[in-house]
């Protein structure tokens, strides 16, 4: 297995770090959808501040992963609702800080 340094740019924060070559295709995806959360949720103006973006589409990205990857092994629903209250919880606390 190479390691291979890769160069990446996170909410306009250039990163340097280093993957195994063979995972770089699947970092660089990762790096796309959590770019396309965060100017969604940067668009809808609910959410200012490059951290606090970063933290919301962070955990918009586990959610949905979540979601996926969860649904035969749990009761969806309530794994849901518990998600929503930390979302909620988060915007709460977020609201509070501007």
């Amino acid at each position: 297995m190479s390691i291979e340094q890769v160069s990446l740019d996170i909410l306009h924060i250039n990163l340097t770090i280093n993957t195994p070559s063979e995972e770089k295709a699947t970092l660089m995806q990762a790096v796309d959808l959590l770019n396309k959360k965060a100017e969604a949720i940067k668009d809808s103006g609910r959410v200012v501040g490059s951290d606090r973006i970063a933290v919301m589409a962070a955990l918009n990205v586990v959610h949905d992963l979540l979601k996926i990857s969860l649904k035969d092994d749990l009761a969806i629903g309530e794994f849901e609702r518990k998600i929503t209250d930390m979302t909620n919880a988060c915007e709460k606390v977020l609201h509070r800080l501007d």
